[in-house]
């Protein structure tokens, strides 16, 4: 499946980049781990958790273990396609707003 990372989840990913990359020794831990986790999503859609519906749509979510930040998506068998909609720190005590 394509992988389209919506602009929320592309502000997401910049913010927790440069985050990693100013106070953590493994600078490139997270753009790696989040890019494995897009390997998954795309051969194998159905491996995250669901999550709640959010405007129609069913978002799943998987959680990149080392960082402890969940991906969220939607998988659209029709198109083909999985859109990332955002990247969210796991240990928060809510999940973002879809």
């Amino acid at each position: 499946m394509k992988i389209v990372l919506l602009d929320e989840a592309q502000e997401r990913f910049e913010a927790e980049d440069r985050w990693w990359r100013e106070h953590r020794d493994a600078k490139e831990l997270f753009v790696t781990e989040f890019e494995e986790v897009l390997r998954q999503v795309a051969s194998t859609p159905g491996i995250g958790q669901r999550y709640r519906r959010a405007r129609g749509k069913l978002i799943q979510r998987v959680l990149m273990k080392k960082t402890r930040c969940h991906v969220y998506y939607f998988r659209d068998t029709a198109r083909d396609v999985v859109e990332i909609h955002s990247i969210w720190g796991a240990r928060r005590r809510r999940g973002p707003a879809l």
